[in-house]
């Protein structure tokens, strides 16, 4: 079981190339401990399996996917006419920024059903484990679906890119690395482009006002002598944008990426105690807060509340 545990996390780790409330660096390190383990199980949170909680998770998964079909996907387009199955990669689409979308949804699928899995009595490590191949399980599902329409297609990289995703809750438990850095997502409409030209309106497309970040934790890379002079909370973020030439539909427009560095906040230094406080921490953590940004390519620009451009 030791082998086949150490099997999976190394397969994770290959698919995955002011004041502070922090204690202070002197301090003991414990389970606690945001420096280290912040994702750890409080030990005395012993949990057993429940048949009935297990029922519940179910129930829950199966009127949430119904939500998304009624209210999202079969108003969106699967209520088109379907034809043969068909598979397409398309690299083309928003310049590849809808794969850190895939990416993102897959994050939030896999830390929801890894907290269905852990409350009903499933051990930590497998509760990590399942919730990934629930969260691609449901991306094959919708690609499949997709497979049919007749304006989209099967995609194998908005699969694995989902899947991913759904995974990286369990890497940033077991994986070294990501105690340094965060992935987040942020969000804010400075441009209508993309519904002037939308059949749906679901902002998850709106990729032209998304950005997605790596959120460097700069506190922990310092020596230990020198975590003293830096605020614990305090992080650097690189981001990833498109402008809103990808929806206009204009050849004397060329739609570019866009890259940015942004002063972040780390909300896990903050060390919440309770499970509860630990858990909305870590969805909140997923969001980057308006900062001050710097826009480095393809033109300088200072921002003071990125997203939010004024």
């Amino acid at each position: 079981m030791n082998f086949f545990r150490a099997f999976i996390i190394s397969v994770v780790a290959l698919l995955f190339a002011s004041v502070s409330l922090q204690a202070a660096p002197s301090d003991p390190l414990t389970w606690r401990d945001s420096t280290w383990d912040f994702r750890s199980e409080d030990p005395g949170d012993t949990t057993q399996f429940s048949v009935a909680k297990s029922v519940g998770v179910a129930s829950t998964v199966l009127i949430a996917y119904g939500a998304a079909y009624w209210l999202v996907f079969k108003k969106g387009w699967w209520d088109e006419g379907g034809g043969r199955f068909r598979f397409e990669n398309d690299f083309d689409y928003a310049l590849n920024l809808d794969k850190f979308g895939h990416f993102a949804s897959g994050v939030m699928m896999g830390e929801s059903f890894y907290e269905g899995y852990r409350w009903a009595g499933i051990s930590e490590f497998y509760s990590y484990l399942f919730a990934g191949f629930s969260a691609m399980a449901t991306h094959i599902a919708i690609d499949v679906k997709d497979g049919f329409s007749p304006e989209w297609g099967f995609s194998v990289f908005d699969v694995l890119s989902g899947t991913l995703g759904g995974f990286l809750p369990m890497a940033e438990r077991y994986v070294p690395v990501f105690k340094y850095v965060d992935l987040k997502w942020s969000y804010w409409i400075n441009t209508k482009a993309y519904y002037r030209q939308s059949k749906t309106g679901v902002f998850t497309d709106d990729y032209c006002n998304q950005t997605f970040w790596a959120s460097f934790k700069v506190y922990r890379m310092l020596p230990k002598a020198a975590r003293q002079y830096y605020p614990s909370w305090l992080a650097i973020a690189a981001g990833l944008s498109i402008d809103e030439g990808v929806f206009l539909h204009d050849k004397n427009v060329t739609p570019h990426r866009e890259v940015y560095i942004a002063l972040d906040y780390d909300l896990e230094a903050f060390r919440p105690q309770s499970r509860m406080a630990r858990t909305i921490v870590k969805y909140l953590n997923y969001f980057k807060l308006p900062a001050p940004t710097v826009q480095v390519y393809p033109e300088f620009h200072w921002y003071l509340l990125y997203p939010i451009k004024f």
